[in-house]
């Protein structure tokens, strides 16, 4: 279905919100680091649109260029070249995104391309994967129509990629509905049986396991979800997987996700049933957290009472992999402090994970 043929609906407006929002904490990133192993940074949208809908509002190239154009002084001072691609295989819609855009407004490199996803991927690939490019700063927007398009073996190229952050979007419950379907076994390898034990509006989630399973296990990774609703109380619902490789992209997409979705951070609806201090009560479990953080906490404690966890780095690392953010773990490691369960010198920390130390026992 073409999106752009008729006004966007809220689980779009929700997903560019997304995007625009990420897109302002992962750029500033690469102007800030003083020490810059690149000249380059590449923006991709590779199923672009024609920049609008039928009541004007703004698609994915529009928001993407709203949020580079501020940064333009701070490109040319740091002599960086700032490049941005968009793509479509309607040729239509790039003429008319190309129309829809002042090219004069912008000091960096805009470039227009109409070719099929697929074929253009892996042709530009080798370029990426070369000596000297493949730890370019790189952030991809794959806002496909449907499921085909990224399969196991372009999730793999793109993971492979050093200092790639991507999004991409894909319709989980049509998965759920005809997964086994020979034409669908052809672009993901999924059947009903993997739905069994989730409800409907929880397939996103199978989805998103489907791809954490393919991460080779020497590979840092970071995959977070993210699923939404066409409308309320609807069983077709869609989704998001943003990957990283590095700790502070899965920070920062945390701080946007709990950002737009309070109780789990994963939804642009109640993915749980959480019970919500104030809305419902359950006799039988008054604790008014979503039930995710409920698990959370209970998998946290386990693993560190087992000796699964055994550092400070390791606890944080898991929380994001959970889909938490650092505030969420720090309650709970702060209550195993007072029980004396784990050192009372220890120094929590609710940002930049990434420069932590490796080594901070929770025993000291």
């Amino acid at each position: 279905m073409d999106i752009h043929s008729k006004k966007f609906d809220s689980a779009t407006h929700f997903k560019l919100n997304i995007l625009r929002e990420y897109l302002k904490e992962w750029f500033p990133v690469f102007l800030r680091k003083k020490k810059k192993f690149w000249k380059d940074i590449f923006v991709y949208d590779f199923f672009t649109g024609e920049g609008y809908d039928t009541d004007g509002n703004i698609g994915s190239p529009l928001i993407i260029l709203n949020e580079l154009i501020s940064y333009q002084e701070d490109i040319n001072n740091e002599s960086l070249r700032l490049n941005v691609i968009f793509n479509d295989i309607d040729k239509t819609k790039i003429q008319k995104l190309q129309s829809n855009i002042k090219l004069e407004d912008y000091n960096f490199n805009v470039e227009f391309i109409n070719e099929d996803f697929t074929e253009l991927f892996n042709r530009i690939y080798p370029q990426m994967k070369a000596y000297g490019s493949i730890n370019l700063p790189r952030f991809m927007f794959l806002d496909q129509y449907g499921v085909k398009y990224v399969t196991r073996d372009i999730f793999l190229k793109i993971a492979n990629l050093k200092r790639t952050d991507f999004l991409f979007f894909i319709s989980s419950h049509h998965i759920q509905r005809f997964a086994d379907s020979e034409e669908f076994q052809k672009y993901i390898n999924v059947n009903k049986k993997d739905f069994e034990g989730s409800k409907p509006y929880q397939c996103h989630r199978v989805i998103f396991d489907y791809f954490k399973s393919m991460i080779p296990k020497n590979m840092e990774l970071y995959l977070a979800p993210f699923s939404l609703q066409k409308q309320e109380n609807s069983k077709n619902v869609y989704g998001l997987i943003f990957g990283t490789h590095h700790l502070l992209g899965i920070e920062k997409f945390m701080n946007v996700a709990w950002g737009l979705d309070g109780v789990s951070g994963e939804a642009n609806f109640n993915i749980d049933g959480a019970i919500i201090e104030g809305l419902t009560y359950d006799l039988f479990n008054p604790d008014p957290r979503a039930k995710k953080l409920q698990y959370f906490e209970q998998e946290l404690v386990e693993k560190i009472n087992n000796g699964k966890i055994t550092t400070l780095k390791e606890a944080y690392i898991f929380t994001f992999n959970y889909g938490c953010k650092p505030n969420h773990a720090n309650k709970i490691l702060a209550e195993l402090q007072k029980r004396g369960k784990i050192g009372n010198s220890i120094k929590l920390i609710s940002s930049n994970i990434h420069k932590l130390d490796d080594n901070i026992s929770l025993s000291s």
